[in-house]
């Protein structure tokens, strides 16, 4: 008779942790939290269960729909658990692929370790890695070879000295007006 008994109200005395939380979750949240804790975890973010729940239904459509074609191509109306079970393997032969042995990562090691680094120059300042190194594509705001311009009051201004040239077409130390 005690096992049926629902949990007392919270009264004004009592402290919100030692009371039981009651919520509706949907089943396959349920499932999903149930297999998390098979597996040893006990703490996650609740959006790890709908990003789970998320893919769990992705992958299972994508395999219906692709057992559903098979069904087709055999002229039947049913889906056969062959059928699913073709779907799955398509699945995991071309989604998912194995992780490479131990071995044949060492080999790959081996194979890329063989070929010299190439030598560090001798030079002083920051030492940054040439073009053909780099992961992305190398930017520049100031590149060298380029003239640098000045903008201010007076318009553009080529920097330089005597040669300066504004953005108003004059040419001398530049106030941009024709009075100089």
């Amino acid at each position: 008779a005690m096992a049926n008994k629902a949990p007392a109200p919270m009264g004004a005395g009592a402290v919100p942790s030692q009371q039981p939380v009651m919520r509706k979750i949907p089943l396959d949240a349920a499932v999903v939290m149930n297999v998390l804790r098979s597996m040893g975890v006990d703490d996650w973010e609740p959006r790890v269960v709908n990003q789970l729940m998320e893919f769990v239904h992705r992958y299972t459509s994508e395999v219906l729909e692709e057992s559903f074609v098979y069904c087709e191509h055999a002229e039947r109306s049913e889906i056969k658990i062959d059928d699913v079970k073709l779907a799955i393997l398509a699945k995991l032969q071309t989604q998912y692929t194995k992780p490479p042995t131990a071995e044949a990562m060492h080999d790959h090691a081996a194979s890329l370790n063989r070929i010299p680094l190439p030598a560090l120059t001798n030079r002083p300042g920051i030492h940054m890695p040439q073009d053909e190194n780099l992961l992305s594509a190398n930017y520049q705001f100031f590149p060298r070879g380029v003239e640098a311009y000045e903008i201010g009051e007076e318009g553009i201004r080529r920097n330089g000295g005597d040669d300066d040239v504004d953005a108003y077409g004059g040419r001398g130390g530049g106030d941009g007006g024709g009075d100089g």
